[in-house]
């Protein structure tokens, strides 16, 4: 800044004392009028130099300003610490944690959500399991409850080829009879034997249930009676002992009888019959038979020819088709008994 002296001086000071003033802030605004008062007073050498002076300390208040904000700043910045090695390990663990945390609460809902998935299978199969075994019991007993109406009268003399067809697939061919026999020869042969021994008329089943069940199969229980008739056959082959006594033989022969029966049936898997184990009470029939007369029950049952599973003997071959053919009445001739033969011949063929 120069000063040219002029007769228009005093103005040209006056405006750049304006000038400054204006340009000053509201901190330096007293500093500022004393300086213009004194350059009014002081002679034109002494304002230039007060003006130098004076622009120097307006650079040094702007330049303590600007150190002010500087510091300020750096004072702010300062105020932001760095973290030591110890803080940052801990916050690494603090991290490690909370995303190992994280980490494990995912694998664990993910868990619960898999075990609910397992449950609801779980609940499906076993409904599932529960539904098909409902439906094998249910056509295992009417299987069971057909097989008894095809043998409602005892061995049947002829067989229609449905009938054949049912009986085929219902018995196992290796199917368990009774005291160790085994066959569906057999089978049939221990029906032929008690139609042609007791002349079985009428086998009611009154009830069936299913005892047990698992995945092999069910055991069903039948509770019922088959009426029948003393013949020859019968003391000859069951009760031999009877023929000794005349009038205790002639008190039974010919008689009728009902004989209450408790029949356990095995059915595996694939609904084929693999065991029948039959009980006929034959004792209970007898005594109802003499009146209860223990006596006479006692030397009707002696020696009696009946084995494990009410398996009767075979017929001896000298029993003719005559002693047996009281057995027979109204529709049944006496040459069923070659019928049943030939049938039963059919049937295994």
């Amino acid at each position: 800044m120069t000063l040219v002296p002029s007769a228009g001086s005093d103005f040209t000071i006056h405006s750049r004392i304006g000038q400054v003033s204006d340009e000053t802030s509201g901190n330096s605004s007293s500093a500022s009028s004393r300086w213009s008062s004194r350059l009014l007073d002081a002679p034109l050498d002494m304002h230039n130099e007060l003006l130098l002076k004076r622009g120097y300390m307006e650079d040094a208040i702007d330049a303590e300003k600007v150190e002010l904000v500087v510091s300020s700043q750096t004072t702010k910045r300062r105020r932001r610490h760095r973290l030591t090695s110890k803080q940052l390990w801990e916050k690494s663990q603090r991290d490690a944690d909370a995303s190992r945390v994280l980490n494990l609460t995912l694998d664990v809902n993910d868990l619960r959500q898999q075990v609910h998935n397992c449950l609801v299978q779980k609940s499906l199969w076993e409904t599932r399991q529960l539904v098909a075994r409902e439906q094998f019991h249910a056509r295992s007993l009417q299987s069971v409850d057909h097989f008894f109406q095809l043998f409602g009268h005892g061995y049947p003399a002829a067989l229609t080829a449905n009938e054949e067809k049912f009986l085929t697939v219902l018995l196992d061919d290796n199917i368990a009879v009774g005291d160790g026999v085994r066959g569906r020869a057999e089978f049939y042969e221990q029906w032929r034997r008690y139609k042609q021994v007791f002349n079985v008329r009428r086998l009611t089943n009154f009830s069936a249930r299913v005892v047990t069940s698992d995945g092999r199969g069910c055991l069903i229980e039948c509770s019922g009676e088959f009426e029948g008739r003393v013949t020859t056959a019968a003391l000859e082959t069951v009760f031999p002992n009877a023929l000794a006594d005349k009038a205790l033989s002639e008190r039974v022969l010919h008689r009728r009888f009902v004989c209450p029966t408790r029949t356990l049936i095995s059915i595996d898997s694939s609904a084929c019959l693999v065991q029948y184990d039959a009980e006929s009470d034959v004792f209970e029939a007898m005594s109802e038979l003499l009146d209860y007369n223990p006596v006479q029950v006692s030397r009707l049952m002696a020696d009696v020819r009946i084995s494990e599973g009410s398996m009767l003997p075979p017929v001896d071959n000298c029993v003719h088709a005559s002693d047996c053919g009281d057995q027979f009445d109204g529709a049944e001739a006496t040459s069923s008994v070659a019928s049943a033969k030939s049938s039963i011949n059919f049937i295994l063929s």
